[in-house]
């Protein structure tokens, strides 16, 4: 299936409210560095460095499922 950008867009946008601007570069203890946010449907729809450990990313990955109806996982560079 095909998506248009009407679609993609208000998820990637939720994406850039939960996680900050993309490609967004952090200095800090607890920071993960290269997180890629994904959609089994729109795949990879936000990257760059989080505030917080994988447990805070996949805890913040189930909020935003919740959001948009949609499974959203972080992911690593062969999804």
């Amino acid at each position: 299936m095909f998506y248009s950008e009407e679609d993609v867009v208000p998820v990637a946008g939720i994406a850039v409210e939960m996680f900050g601007p993309n490609g967004n570069i952090l200095d800090g203890k607890n920071v993960t560095k290269n997180v890629i946010i994904g959609t089994n449907a729109f795949g990879k729809i936000w990257y760059g460095d989080v505030d917080g450990s994988a447990e805070f990313i996949a805890d913040m990955c189930a909020v935003m499922s919740a959001r948009v109806n949609m499974q959203v996982m972080h992911v690593n560079e062969s999804f």
